[in-house]
């Protein structure tokens, strides 16, 4: 039998999320760290954009759509998501936002794996190396506990 190499992340996720599943848990990533095929193999478990892009009007829809990502596409995101988005205890928020929570998992990708994805999805590797960036400095200074998921 095949086993997705992808599944002991699932797993490892799983158990951190039971660990946690009385707190409010945020999973960020920057694009590309397979924050959508976590979503489809952890069936409680809620898509921020989901949350958020009902919550736009047409306008903010426009500006955090914009291409490339700059900081204040990314600003402006993070302060309608903040507004807008609330985590529940036991339904963990998958997205790029560093949000209210009791607990945070980042999805930490390599810089190669990053490059190989973002080419393969014909993405940006420097928007998404930049979102990176960001999400690694709101996630120090959010001060909320916070762990580490090795992506590869």
């Amino acid at each position: 039998m095949k086993t997705n190499p992808e599944s002991h992340i699932v797993k490892k996720l799983e158990e951190i999320l039971e660990k946690h599943k009385h707190e409010r848990v945020c999973v960020v990533g920057t694009t590309c760290t397979g924050k959508s095929y976590l979503l489809r193999n952890i069936p409680y478990a809620q898509d921020m954009d989901e949350l958020i892009f009902p919550k736009l009007s047409k306008d903010e829809e426009k500006i955090v759509m914009s291409k490339p990502w700059t900081t204040y596409v990314g600003e402006t995101m993070k302060r309608l998501v903040k507004e807008r988005v609330r985590i529940e205890p036991g339904k963990p928020v998958f997205g790029t936002v560093v949000i209210l929570s009791d607990y945070i998992v980042y999805l930490k990708i390599s810089d190669n794996l990053l490059k190989e994805r973002t080419e393969k999805r014909g993405k940006q590797y420097s928007d998404a190396k930049n979102m990176q960036i960001d999400l690694e400095k709101d996630i120090r200074v959010s001060k909320i506990p916070s762990e580490e998921l090795d992506i590869g």
